[in-house]
């Protein structure tokens, strides 16, 4: 699958909770150091920011599997994942904006602390028609894989 293919999908749903891009022992924006932040601090401030999830499943309230597209200002900059216990166990980033992607992160920066801005680069960029195996199959299950409850 293509991230092109990816993002021509229907989404599950879509929300601006920017907090999900940051978890206990992952950081999808590592530019940032905005784990110390909960709650609702980004999401009621980053209207810019929208993720797409395509899938966001949660087997048995703690072990999830997520696959979802991150939008700029109504551009799509990045695809997501995470996989496991509170999505901790497995997570990737793809980047496929390269040239929007440092304005959507100078956006967080701007909404936070400047303590918490580190000086990281990114090397996960992709092209959106490259195509990439794991870009829908990641953590033993595939975005059109059946999903089942424990």
């Amino acid at each position: 699958m293509t991230p092109k293919e990816l993002y021509t999908r229907t989404p599950e749903r879509i929300d601006n909770n920017v907090n999900r891009l940051y978890g206990c022992y992952f950081n999808h924006v590592p530019e940032i150091r905005a784990v110390p932040y909960c709650g609702d601090f980004l999401e009621d401030k980053a209207k810019r920011i929208e993720i797409h999830y395509f899938k966001d499943f949660c087997f048995d309230g703690r072990r999830t599997w997520t696959l979802a597209g991150v939008k700029f200002d109504g551009e799509f900059i990045m695809i997501i994942q995470n996989a496991g216990r509170e999505g901790d166990d497995y997570t990737e980033r793809f980047i496929t904006n390269k040239d929007g992607y440092p304005g959507m992160v100078a956006y967080i920066a701007s909404l936070i602390p400047p303590d918490d801005l580190t000086d990281q680069s990114y090397t996960d960029y992709i092209g959106e028609d490259e195509d990439l195996d794991k870009l829908d199959t990641f953590y033993g299950n595939t975005l059109d894989g059946y999903f089942e409850r424990y």
